[in-house]
């Protein structure tokens, strides 16, 4: 729905990164910014352990992670609840026989 009730831009603080994985598969994992091991560690950067959600969508063997900070992950998971009230009450006025 391109209508601006049924619509979200979230333009984040972070940027994406783009990563090609060897094996293919298709998940999202949304994940506490939390993990201390070398590699996460220097993919963080300077940003503080805690201080953000990590987002990752993986289609085939391309993987996209979006780092979201509270504010905008709040954003994200207001307007999913509030979409997925909207399907959910749609889906049950279809069922009602309306002639």
């Amino acid at each position: 729905m391109r209508h601006d009730a049924g619509h979200l831009v979230i333009d984040p603080v972070f940027a994406s990164v783009a990563h090609r994985d060897e094996d293919s598969d298709c998940l999202i994992s949304i994940d506490v910014d939390d993990c201390d091991c070398g590699p996460c560690i220097v993919g963080r950067g300077p940003i503080p352990i805690y201080a953000t959600i990590s987002i990752e969508l993986v289609a085939g063997k391309t993987r996209i992670s979006q780092r979201l900070t509270p504010n905008e992950a709040r954003k994200m998971a207001k307007t999913l609840l509030n979409y997925a009230t909207v399907v959910d009450t749609v889906s049950e006025i279809d069922k009602v026989d309306l002639t």
